[in-house]
């Protein structure tokens, strides 16, 4: 399997969130993966493997966010939109499953899971039970999981981001947190990578109309709790094979700081 060593129970954990825009023609709104990408950020993750424990994610793309926005899903659950609960459901679930095939060839034994069967929004808060992913991660396998709808008490069902979903992986060792997306880390308003962030530097963002998620406002909201929970953070590109590995190293993205 390409070197994949067991590191049974190895308490570093290192969640990695693939961008919807990074890994599907989003900004294009075509249901389609980008393989090559997919598969050299697998490569990259084989190699990480060796010291550190992974967990994973993805961003939904177009074939989360078609549907959501279609439904006017990220304002609520109303009757009548049961359909289109089913179908961005579905839609991410094939995603997911396209993602873990590709990494599977790749020789790295990830496990999907959904979001909506471990996550739910009761009473304004978010609560999720982790314990079955625990056991599956001190058998050595990685957790894949994605941007999702799931339950919430008040409004129905509600959008999950990829990157809320770290913040409650603390309990289970995580030390770093890298956001991939299509762009090279955090601009500035001349388009260049800001080597270091914090809230007191954040540029102005906007808000992307296609992005139900708030786009890099809504992942830089998620990084700096994250790192007030003493997580390390980096928002950074992937193009090629390699990349992931000079995120980690500090050579390029953006660090989050508080």
């Amino acid at each position: 399997m390409k070197g994949y060593k067991l590191l049974l129970k190895n308490p570093r954990v290192l969640y990695v969130k693939l961008g919807g825009s990074l890994i599907t023609p989003k900004k294009e709104g075509a249901f389609e993966v980008r393989e090559r990408i997919v598969r050299e950020v697998a490569d990259d993750l084989l190699r990480i493997s060796r010291e550190r424990s992974l967990f994973l994610a993805h961003g939904a793309g177009p074939f989360g966010h078609a549907p959501v926005k279609m439904y006017k899903l990220h304002e609520g659950f109303k009757p009548g939109r049961e359909l289109g609960v089913s179908e961005t459901s579905i839609r991410v679930m094939e995603l997911s499953l396209r993602i873990a095939s590709l990494m599977r060839e790749e020789g790295l034994p990830v496990l999907p899971f959904h979001p909506r069967s471990t996550f739910r929004r009761i009473g304004g808060g978010t609560i999720c039970d982790l314990s079955a992913v625990r056991a599956w991660m001190d058998l050595n396998l990685v957790p894949l999981t994605h941007g999702d709808l799931i339950y919430d008490d008040e409004r129905g069902v509600s959008v999950l981001s990829a990157d809320e979903i770290p913040i409650y992986l603390v309990p289970l060792g995580l030390e770093e947190a890298v956001f991939l997306a299509d762009v090279p880390g955090v601009l500035n308003e001349d388009g260049e990578v800001i080597s270091e962030i914090t809230e007191a530097n954040i540029p102005d963002l906007g808000r992307s109309a296609y992005d139900v998620t708030g786009a890099m406002r809504g992942k830089l909201e998620a990084a700096f709790q994250l790192a007030r929970l003493g997580v390390k953070v980096r928002i950074a590109g992937f193009s090629e094979r390699g990349d992931l590995i000079r995120v980690l190293k500090g050579e390029s993205g953006t660090l989050v700081r508080v």
